[in-house]
């Protein structure tokens, strides 16, 4: 009983989702499925009247008017439900959407490193294959409505129209077997037996559904493997190392052993649910032969008329039917509430980073401090080691060491992209926690080693918008160097890049990615300005050319530079020096080769690149 209180409960909680999501698509499910139900019993009740009327020899009059309202009732609902199938199927879309859309919107809320692992990653996947699971959220409706209303109806129309069963008639040959039939216990028991026979149906569905449930869940990684080795034959991207390295029969090879693993968990479900479903199968048909045989003993002993026959054997085996439907579906509404638990467990995942409700008033007088700051990602060792640095208002800051040395991990703690594990980070004096989200966000303009662009149009990837400043998207285009490369193209800021949108996109160069990433940071604006190795495939020289033209750019703006190259140094205020995990030199580019310690080694290193 705990089980099934706990289980309506969810079900109601669902309904409530639905209903706040689509007003329409609730009410629309409702008046459809009373219509779908009581459709059979207008044949039912017609079809006996005729049958009747014709033995009786009623008239022609009364015989038509039948036919009449049996046609007319069936046109009208028949028209009715096709008009609502029709809005439903509209309303189903955006509903749909919708639900997607929380999904999608979770997944942006959600802390970077916490997206980043494995587990939730898992349960993304959960919560998709949990929403759309065999027909999805709006399958979950059509059964609570479709089946779960319209057995219920049918039952009960089912028990009215049998209701003349229960009379007891004269015998006018009251032998042992008309007694037997004449009996109302007889009836009775026959809705015992159907009773009993359900119960054997729901505990064989409750087996089915547990099994059904277990394969989905054992499936959910193989087809998110299956799903990454299926983009990598679709995605051009990755096509020229596929064909260079001759990688197609590894990547098939993993692809069809993941697809068969799927496969195989699945058909030994439908192996077990066919089996299930055939001994469902004969008891039906076991039942249905004596629910005729029993009406059709009462016709022979003139218990009931003629007409009667087909509507009581037809209205036993809908309400055995109906009733099996009504516990199938329960047991239904059980597995998908399984399946949507997934879902709503990953829309109530909460935040691990926490940001407070301060406000960044003043953002032409930003400070920095890294305070005894230490982090190491799960499971690992510290990447940084008490970290202790400020950065001034308007100063240029050269963040430089070997790769893995700690650099980009320091960034993504100042963009609060994951939690420090020790120690802090403050901005004018107070902790970085203490400030909205949007301060935040508001206070960084980056451009990542890994930055990625987007198929969509250079106007929306400069502005991240899709109602940028047309102007100003120029302006920052030409301060990045690539305005006149735009200019030369067909459709200017409206040009597609990439073959990712429906329209034909136009592929352009690293360099050239590079550029719009500049200007997209350009765009933004913000007091601090970040480049994390975006120009790590170039070599130094050009390096270093893109490092001093950006520097002329930023201006005042308080500005980090991340290399591990040590071209992009020398027009720094200030160079820090990290090797793992900590800070071993800090100064100026002359006073660090003075030094002639890492750095000196460096430079020296890497001079005959970049030396006219």
């Amino acid at each position: 009983m705990n089980k099934f209180t706990t289980n309506m409960k969810k079900m109601f909680q669902i309904l409530s989702i639905i209903y706040k999501a689509s007003k329409p698509y609730f009410f629309l499910s409702i008046i459809k499925n009373i219509f779908a139900s009581v459709l059979p019993f207008i044949s039912l009740i017609f079809t006996n009247l005729i049958i009747d009327g014709l033995l009786a020899k009623e008239s022609t009059t009364e015989i038509l008017t039948y036919v009449f309202w049996l046609i007319t009732l069936n046109l009208v609902i028949g028209i009715a439900l096709h008009i609502i199938q029709y809005y439903l199927q509209n309303h189903s879309t955006k509903f749909l959407y919708h639900l997607d859309n929380l999904i999608a919107l979770k997944s942006f809320e959600l802390d970077y490193g916490q997206i980043e692992s494995n587990e939730v990653m898992k349960l993304i996947r959960k919560a998709e294959e949990g929403s759309n699971s065999s027909g999805g959220i709006t399958y979950y409706a059509e059964i609570v409505f479709g089946r779960f209303l319209a057995s219920i109806l049918k039952i009960i129309n089912s028990f009215v129209l049998l209701s003349g069963l229960f009379k007891v008639a004269t015998l006018t040959k009251p032998t042992m077997l008309g007694k037997i039939v004449n009996s109302p216990i007889t009836i009775i028991m026959l809705i015992l037996i159907m009773l009993l026979l359900s119960l054997i149906n729901m505990f064989i569905m409750k087996k089915v559904n547990k099994k059904s449930y277990e394969a989905m869940m054992a499936n959910i990684d193989g087809n998110r493997k299956y799903g990454y080795f299926y983009q990598l034959c679709s995605n051009y991207k990755y096509g020229k190392d596929i064909r260079i390295y001759k990688m197609q029969n590894m990547i098939l090879e993993a692809m069809t052993d993941e697809k068969y693993s799927v496969d195989n968990n699945w058909r030994s479900f439908y192996i077990y649910s066919i089996k299930c479903q055939s001994l469902i199968t004969l008891l039906n048909k076991i039942l249905t032969f004596f629910a005729y045989l029993f009406v059709g003993l009462k016709a022979i002993y003139g218990l009931i008329s003629i007409g009667n026959v087909v509507a009581y054997a037809t209205a036993i085996t809908i309400l055995f039917s109906q009733i099996n439907l009504l516990i199938q579906t329960y047991q239904d509404v059980v597995l998908r509430n399984n399946y949507l638990d997934n879902y709503f467990e990953y829309l109530k995942l909460e935040n691990k980073i926490n940001f407070g409700l301060n406000e960044i008033n003043d953002y032409e007088s930003i400070e920095i401090e890294f305070k005894d700051l230490s982090f190491a990602y799960p499971n690992q060792d510290l990447v940084l080691k008490n970290i202790n640095l400020k950065i001034n208002k308007g100063e240029k800051i050269a963040i430089v060491g070997s790769n893995g040395a700690g650099k980009t991990t320091l960034i993504k703690l100042l963009c609060r992209l994951y939690e420090p594990t020790s120690g802090d980070i403050l901005i004018n004096g107070l902790p970085i926690s203490s400030y909205s989200k949007e301060s935040c966000y508001k206070l960084f303009s980056i451009v990542f080693q890994d930055f990625k662009l987007f198929s969509y149009s250079i106007k929306n990837n400069v502005s991240s918008s899709l109602d940028g400043d047309d102007e100003k998207v120029w302006e920052c285009l030409d301060k990045a160097g690539i305005k006149e490369r735009v200019m030369k193209m067909e459709d200017k800021l409206d040009t597609i890049i990439y073959q990712r949108n429906r329209k034909n996109g136009v592929e352009i160069s690293g360099g050239e990615a590079q550029k719009l990433a500049i200007a997209r940071a350009l765009y933004k604006d913000s007091p601090l300005v970040i480049l994390d190795e975006p120009t790590a495939a170039l070599d130094p020289k050009s390096e270093a050319e893109i490092y001093e033209k950006f520097n002329d750019l930023v201006k005042n703006k308080t500005s980090i530079f991340i290399s591990h190259r040590m071209s992009s140094c020398k027009f720094c205020d200030r160079i820090i020096v990290i090797d793992d995990g900590q800070i071993l030199e800090e100064g100026t580019h002359k006073e660090l080769l003075n030094l002639n310690g890492l750095y000196n080694r460096m430079w020296n290193a890497q001079a005959k690149y970049y030396e006219e």
